[in-house]
């Protein structure tokens, strides 16, 4: 049994006071390690930088020696000790779906960042003992005891995250059984009947794709900010889920919030279930590396959007535009010719969740979407629409998952080609492990089921007109992409330019709102590291977008295959 206590004093400073309490078992060393990172996010984190004022002491309250053996790894000389405490301090001021934070209105932890585990001593119980204002609620997947949570093993404490408020709303809703709950952290005016009845239809659908849920209950946690944000992190047995504004999820921000969920909803099966075979078992110490990525969130980011228009929580339009939004940021990235979504993936450990060099490599997020788009649709063409992509994540949770083993990347390879033929395999050669360019086989596969691919222009004007993209940081228009051969890329723009002028005028609002009038050329002022010019430039035609829609002369074979996919 380890034992833990978990208080504060003062939330404006943001540090949390942890307490570790175990039996030594006669054990001479002890060895605590803090994960180098967390389970649905492939990068080091290194967490131990804040943790602040480390030390040991037996159960007479006397010191014991301790040294660091690595960034993140304490041994303890127990020196005859019959029980041993650790104490120490976290700073928790991050505020996103995976991480921990403390002020005067919440505590919210995910133990992964803060919690120890015992070297070979993973699998104990946590007993948890929350030191917390009386009129605070507590929200966890935990077992609850009043203040005190329970869980078995490290890896069940680690995907358990904690939020303890006076201000949680909670609802719930059933399916096959199954309670979900939902908890509200922040301020928003819920509409409780709207948010239970298009939960319970796109859940439904999931269940019923994979023939059962791998939990007994499940949680949402909602952490709703009063500015725009949106994140969504991944759990056994529940979900954290960052959005913003508050005002807004309702309305203007529901699809979103739905989006979210879905595709959260989806990993418990695809990557806390059906998992790599390099992530059976997790090491937390260092980069579990995986080729696998385009299906950790390729298969998960289109899914969790198909199961919405399965489910007819999504209209086409809806759907259309998620897929519209992963051609976008498909079309806006050059390095689509540069690097694999599997070489990608692998390389989420090295600059994963950053832009990085310019054009450099894909996203396993909507570049690995539209892979499984293609692989679904051949699919559906190779069986007459009587198998999907549906059928194979079906397979892996039946002889894996539920056989507690993890799968390679030749068996989903082999499953997807099983189901869809030749054309599968060449996606898997040509894009999958291929730089090719996606559009003529996205077309072809799109044509199974009546739809097309239509040319648009940028409605980013200055992506249009002269191959940039810029975002306002810290008041600053900043240059984040240029398109290679674009008019600003000839005329020596690069990646983290300033744009500080535009024809003479400062920029106010959006850049482009002082474009919007330009029909031959505009002059822009650019700010470079050690100099700053001003360049005229002609306006041209680039980034050029494409958009899904809806073939009208459809043939009677498109039109049941369309069906096949829309309510498979």
């Amino acid at each position: 049994m380890i034992n833990y206590t978990i208080s504060y004093n003062n939330p404006h400073r943001h540090f949390v006071d942890f307490e570790l309490s175990t039996a030594t078992n006669g054990r001479e060393k002890i060895q605590f390690q803090l994960a180098a990172w967390r389970p649905g996010r492939y990068e080091l984190a290194n967490f131990s930088q804040n943790i602040q004022k480390w030390g040991a002491f037996d159960e007479n309250n006397n010191p014991l020696s301790f040294k660091k053996i690595t960034k993140d790894l304490w041994e303890v000389e127990t020196e005859n000790a019959i029980e041993i405490t650790i104490v120490y301090s976290f700073y928790a001021n991050q505020l996103d779906a995976g991480a921990c934070y403390l002020d005067e209105h919440q505590l919210y932890l995910n133990p992964v960042h803060c919690m120890f585990y015992i070297v070979n001593r993973m699998e104990e119980e946590y007993n948890v003992q929350l030191e917390i204002p009386k009129n605070y609620k507590i929200a966890s997947s935990m077992k609850k005891n009043g203040n005190i949570l329970s869980v078995k093993g490290y890896d069940l404490l680690a995907e358990s995250p904690i939020i303890c408020s006076n201000n949680l709303q909670h609802g719930t809703y059933d399916v096959n059984g199954i309670t979900f709950h939902l908890w509200f952290q922040g301020e928003c005016k819920l509409d409780w009947n709207k948010l239970k009845t298009d939960f319970t239809a796109f859940t439904k659908s999931q269940i019923k794709h994979f023939g059962g849920f791998p939990v007994d209950e499940y949680h949402y946690f909602f952490q709703i900010t009063p500015y725009r944000s949106y994140h969504g992190v991944e759990h056994t047995k529940n979900t954290v889920l960052l959005l913003g504004p508050g005002n807004e999820i309702m309305d203007k921000r529901y699809e979103d919030l739905l989006g979210v969920c879905s595709h959260e909803l989806y990993h418990t099966w695809n990557i806390k279930a059906i998992r790599p075979e390099e992530m059976y078992p997790y090491d937390y110490t260092k980069e579990n590396y995986f080729k696998t990525g385009f299906v950790a969130e390729g298969v998960t980011t289109y899914m969790g959007d198909l199961m919405l228009y399965n489910s007819g929580v999504f209209n086409w339009e809806e759907f259309a535009k998620t897929q519209n939004q992963n051609l976008e940021r498909h079309l806006t990235n050059y390095g689509r010719y540069n690097l694999s979504v599997a070489d990608s993936g692998f390389d989420n450990w090295l600059d994963g969740y950053k832009l990085g060099a310019p054009n450099r490599k894909t996203s396993i997020y909507p570049d690995a979407a539209l892979c499984m788009l293609m692989v679904d649709l051949e699919i559906i063409r190779n069986t007459d629409g009587k198998n999907s992509l549906h059928s194979v994540m079906k397979e892996l949770y039946e002889d894996f998952a539920l056989k507690d083993k993890g799968y390679s990347e030749d068996d989903f390879r082999n499953i997807c080609v099983k189901y869809g033929g030749l054309k599968v395999a060449e996606i898997f050669e040509n894009h999958i492990y291929g730089t090719e360019d996606y559009i003529p086989t996205l077309k072809t596969s799109l044509d199974v089921v009546g739809i097309e691919l239509k040319e648009k222009k940028n409605p980013n004007l200055s992506a249009q007109y002269f191959g940039l993209i810029a975002i306002k940081e810290d008041g600053k228009v900043i240059i984040k992409k240029v398109e290679p051969n674009s008019v600003a890329d000839k005329n020596g723009i690069a990646v983290e330019d300033e744009i500080t002028k535009v024809n003479g005028k400062a920029i106010e609002g959006k850049i482009s709102d002082l474009l919007k009038d330009c029909k031959k050329e505009a002059t822009l002022t650019i700010k470079k590291k050690f100099s700053e010019k001003t360049i005229s430039l002609a306006v041209g035609d680039h980034y050029k977008l494409l958009e899904l829609i809806k073939n009208e002369n459809a043939t009677d074979e498109q039109l049941t295959l369309r069906k096949a996919w829309c309510n498979n």
